[in-house]
């Protein structure tokens, strides 16, 4: 759908209510729609948040990357897919914590509390967030797949989303993925349960992939927009 010279992406999907998510690095506008809905309601709930997505796309499509993360108030920060401005907050009275407010990650931390610190407040957040949501993917793709990995867990990894080991039903996931939009997280869920039944990439694995998620390939782009 085009709405005043932006493509939008819209996506028919079994839910209730209407999803809007603006992506890096080009500004892509992605929405999800329940099946019942007309172009012309998706049409004007896109024309209602327009002064939103107009300042969104500005946002994610001005932003690069930083090499070294300093953790510093205004720097910016992803999870779930949405870009948020981090804020440091410092108060002796506090204990660590983490909350969202509007477009903020606000981290509470002492006053003297050191960036490795406060790093580590916010990736701890992050890994909360993340278990849940792994959680309920994990169980969905063992009855889709009729799989069962022995055990997983969630780590810092450099160079991958994930990792199994098909011999001992071992899986890790990248903690990175607390930055992805959801269903980018569920595609690295079924594809590392996929390897419960094919080790290797090969044309099988495209195939119980294609079968179970045909829109997988679209989502491994998405995934990869952004290296680790």
């Amino acid at each position: 759908m085009d709405v005043n010279g932006i493509s939008i992406e819209i996506e028919h999907k079994p839910i209730k209510n209407l999803h809007l998510a603006v992506y890096p690095p080009n500004g892509r506008v992605h929405v999800s729609a329940p099946n019942c809905y007309s172009e012309e309601q998706i049409r004007l709930f896109i024309l209602k948040k327009w002064v939103w997505i107009v300042q969104k796309r500005k946002e994610v499509m001005s932003y690069t990357i930083q090499d070294e993360r300093e953790y510093v108030s205004g720097e910016a920060h992803y999870y779930k897919g949405e870009l948020y401005r981090l804020k440091v907050i410092r108060d002796n009275s506090c204990t660590f914590h983490v909350e969202l407010h509007g477009d903020y990650i606000n981290v509470y931390v002492y006053e003297r509390t050191t960036k490795e610190n406060i790093a580590n407040v916010l990736w701890n957040w992050y890994k909360e967030q993340l278990t849940p949501t792994i959680e309920r993917y994990v169980a969905k793709w063992e009855n889709i797949l009729d799989v069962k990995a022995s055990e997983w867990t969630i780590q810092q990894m450099l160079s991958s989303w994930g990792k199994c080991h098909k011999e001992t039903g071992k899986i890790m996931f990248n903690l990175q993925l607390a930055k992805k939009p959801l269903n980018c997280i569920e595609y690295v869920v079924a594809h590392e349960l996929a390897h419960l039944i094919e080790q290797n990439h090969t044309d099988i694995f495209r195939n119980i992939l294609s079968t179970y998620l045909p829109g997988w390939r679209k989502l491994k782009e998405q995934l990869n927009e952004f290296p680790l």
